[in-house]
């Protein structure tokens, strides 16, 4: 036996490359069994260097697991060891009540043959009632003894049955049961002197996602990196270098097959020409780097490129199938600070934040636990971003702020063109009860034409929309203060559109 200590991991999407490394001594053509693998490593993925030596042969082999003598190995616990006792004290109790309850039998079997005799000798006339009665008492004696001992025997039996539940519970809850199969690595190597061996292989039931940790103090923002990690894989990985990668080795490699896509044109119906059609939908915006307010836990966003991260020191991971969170890198920001109200969804003020990620690395996607000065305040979720790309995180809502929409919508038609013109006027109701004074932005949708025949005009040449349709209504007020802001636009299509 040898040993081959496990020195590095890389954990990657759904399985995890052990490498194990240590130096053997060679005599001529060695074998070598290591042991402690796991049962699930994957036998193709076995790989094998050796500095100072031959590689005849190398695999991996499932076997039955040896039992020391006595049931019990040399290291075995303490907890271990006082249920092996308890299983033969329970073992020799029940062997000692087997032997109890034979005799009863014998007992009864004696009595049955007394009795007999007594009913026959009295049918022939001959009787001894002295000597009957002596001996029936003799054996009902002997008897109740016996039914003492027995009830002992069971009490005891009962008692030590209680304790071996009791220790086989808290064995259960503290330790892994011991596995009666085992997976070595056989090497048969040749040489003579120190080798230096270098094994790696592939085990499934791993799997890591990243995580983080954001802090907003004044315009600073600390992140915090971390990647939650789970095994269950068999192999304790003690104090080991630990890295992250967001490749897939289980994916295909080939690129997919295009298909035919084809387009046609037709000319234009009668109605088509006097009539257009226009529909009201609804986009939602995308950016990079900002959350989107799904729920669900994203996967490995690397942006198409495989990343590797690595943990910042040495790092112990137990089988055990629970979440271990493992640093990795942080770094701190300035960040642009706002304070901004999409009136239309909520009456809330959130607090925006803007920063750049400056830590050099990329921020996979993963979910961002958000603390302010009182403590955490959320949990949001960070997606993909590149070295340098701004990062937009909310860390909700700020105390003191409401703000309150009322809306009115007028329709007016022209009777000679049958033009129709949509005007919405809102009126934004702002509060502020904190005695600083405050500065917010009030978010406001506004529809974004894509024909011609459809226009859309803002009334409110203080806040014009941007091209995604979202116009920005900025806001100062005192302490205690309210103010009351005001916003409109119109909309003006055409006689012959139909759907607005």
């Amino acid at each position: 036996m040898s040993a081959l200590p496990v020195k590095k991991v890389v954990v990657m999407e759904d399985r995890a490359q052990v490498e194990r490394r240590g130096a053997v001594v060679l005599s001529g053509v060695t074998k070598l069994v290591i042991e402690g693998l796991p049962m699930v490593a994957v036998d193709r993925s076995l790989k094998l260097e050796v500095k100072g030596g031959t590689l005849i042969d190398a695999k991996f082999e499932r076997r039955w697991k040896e039992q020391p003598k006595g049931g019990l190995p040399a290291d075995a616990s303490a907890l271990r060891t006082r249920v092996k006792t308890l299983e033969t004290q329970k073992r020799a109790q029940g062997d000692a009540v087997s032997r109890l309850d034979a005799r009863a039998e014998v007992y009864q079997a004696a009595r049955a043959d007394l009795l007999r005799a007594i009913s026959q000798l009295a049918g022939f006339g001959s009787s001894d009632v002295a000597q009957w009665k002596s001996q029936l008492s003799a054996l009902s004696e002997k008897e109740a003894a016996l039914d003492e001992e027995r009830r002992l025997a069971r009490q005891a039996l009962a008692f030590t049955e209680l304790r071996h539940a009791e220790a086989r519970g808290a064995l259960g809850a503290a330790e892994d049961p011991v596995r009666r199969m085992e997976c070595v690595l056989a090497l048969t190597l040749e040489g003579t002197g120190e080798a230096q061996v270098r094994a790696s292989y592939l085990v499934p039931c791993a799997v890591w996602r990243p995580a983080y940790r954001a802090t907003l103090t004044g315009e600073q923002v600390l992140v915090e990196a971390e990647a939650v990690v789970w095994q269950r894989t068999g192999e304790e990985w003690n104090e080991v270098e630990l890295l992250f990668s967001t490749a897939r080795p289980t994916l295909g490699t080939a690129p997919p097959s295009l298909i035919e896509d084809r387009l046609s044109s037709r000319p234009k119906q009668a109605i088509e020409k006097r009539v257009v059609d226009v529909s009201i939908r609804e986009e939602v915006i995308q950016t990079a780097g900002e959350t989107t307010g799904t729920a669900e836990m994203p996967g490995l966003d690397d942006g198409g490129e495989t990343r590797m991260l690595q943990a910042a020191g040495a790092t112990t991971i137990r089988s055990d199938g629970q979440p271990h969170r493992v640093a990795l890198f942080s770094f701190q920001s300035k960040a642009v600070v706002e304070r901004v109200c999409p009136a239309e969804l909520s009456s809330l003020v959130f607090v925006l934040s803007k920063f750049p990620n400056s830590s050099g690395q990329v921020l996979l996607a993963g979910p961002v636990d958000l603390i302010r000065d009182a403590g955490l305040v959320g949990r949001a979720q960070l997606k993909f971003a590149a070295p340098g790309e701004t990062v937009k995180l909310s860390f909700g809502n700020e105390d003191g702020l409401q703000v309150i929409r009322d809306t009115e919508e007028k329709v007016e038609e022209a009777r000679l063109t049958g033009r129709r013109t949509t005007t919405k006027k809102v009126q934004l109701h702002v509060s502020n009860t904190r005695p600083q004074p405050v500065r917010l932005i009030i978010e406001e949708r506004v529809p974004v034409s894509e024909v011609k025949e459809v226009e859309i005009n803002v009334l409110t040449k203080e806040s014009p929309a941007s091209k995604d349709g979202i116009a920005r209504i900025e806001v100062e007020l005192g302490p205690n203060a309210t103010k009351t802001a005001k916003f409109s636009w119109e909309l003006s299509a055409a006689a012959k559109v139909s759907g607005v």
